[in-house]
């Protein structure tokens, strides 16, 4: 008896010790490889014990980060363009997921048939996130200019009850919004979803403090993404599963529009082009009160992924 319980107590000591993280999630599509990472234990693996807490925005996943009560957060470019411009301390550590799952769902008996009849609608839209730069780039490639609508911010599911119930006439927002406002607008719904507007990227973002005393946990973390990148490269419908499970949204739904996205751990110009010029967007409109472009360089850090990838 007492060799059983000394064994029991070895095999205790000498399983790895499990570093506890709290991660800010959007849990929505491009959120994919956290959820399979999550579901297929390889956060465990990494020797790591993750805690998510619930978002309905990258935007206030990354405010729960600068805030300090997350260690790492999910978010889109917008939001780091917005916090880099305030001198926030944060770092990009991976891009994970890009896509153009930005859409405009419009009804048609607001009189909306084109993207030209937008002029003078009511339209919602998040506020500091990548719909709104998209909502205002769309109106400028259609010649609207932004004080010939009425922009209203509300959260996404806000949205989709809003244009239901016919409160506004569009909505500009990620997926997998649209695809809800659309089933329950039917024959009523018109959609626009362009490709060359706008795609946000989908990114890991980390405490600086976190990633100067625990860089190992960082990167055990992006380890644990790699596996799910390999994953969802090679098992399509598993992934698309395991993605509608986490994220309420339906496999048929998600099998629509999966191979428009992208999920690899990447850091790269997709971001940084987009950094640059949502930067000047946002000094040029006055969302900032920034007065030059930052140097991102002081935001990005590269280093956990070149170790993974050398």
């Amino acid at each position: 008896m007492i060799i059983v319980v000394i064994l029991i107590g070895l095999f205790i000591l000498l399983q790895p010790v499990q570093e506890k993280i709290v991660v800010g999630i959007n849990p929505f599509p491009l959120s994919a490889l956290v959820f399979i990472a999550d579901e297929k234990d390889y956060f465990v693996s990494e020797g790591l014990n993750v805690e998510f807490v619930s978002f309905q925005t990258g935007k206030l996943a990354l405010d729960s980060l600068l805030g300090g009560s997350t260690n790492i957060a999910t978010t889109a470019d917008i939001p780091i363009t917005l916090a880099a411009l305030s001198d926030q301390e944060f770092s990009v550590v991976s891009t994970i997921a890009w896509g153009n799952d930005i859409w405009v769902v419009a009804r048609k008996d607001s009189g909306v048939l084109m993207p030209a009849d937008l002029k003078g609608k009511r339209i919602g839209t998040t506020s500091g996130g990548g719909p709104l730069f998209f909502t205002q780039k769309f109106l400028e490639a259609n010649n609207i200019s932004i004080n010939d609508v009425s922009l209203t911010y509300l959260s996404p599911s806000d949205m989709v009850s809003a244009i239901a119930r016919g409160d506004l006439d569009a909505i500009i927002v990620f997926s997998p919004h649209p695809s809800f406002a659309k089933e329950q607008l039917g024959d009523n719904a018109v959609v626009f979803s362009p490709e060359n507007i706008y795609g946000e990227t989908w990114n890991i973002v980390v405490s600086k403090e976190f990633a100067k005393n625990h860089p190992d946990s960082v990167l055990s973390f992006l380890k644990a993404l790699k596996k799910a990148e390999l994953f969802a490269e090679n098992n399509r419908e598993e992934a698309i599963a395991i993605t509608a499970q986490r994220s309420g949204v339906k496999a048929s739904v998600l099998e629509s529009y999966w191979d428009i996205l992208n999920f690899k751990l990447v850091l790269n110009n997709i971001l940084t082009d987009y950094l640059i010029l949502e930067s000047e967007w946002a000094i040029d409109t006055k969302i900032s009160n920034a007065l030059t472009v930052p140097d991102f360089n002081k935001f990005i850090d590269s280093s956990f992924l070149d170790k993974i990838n050398n």
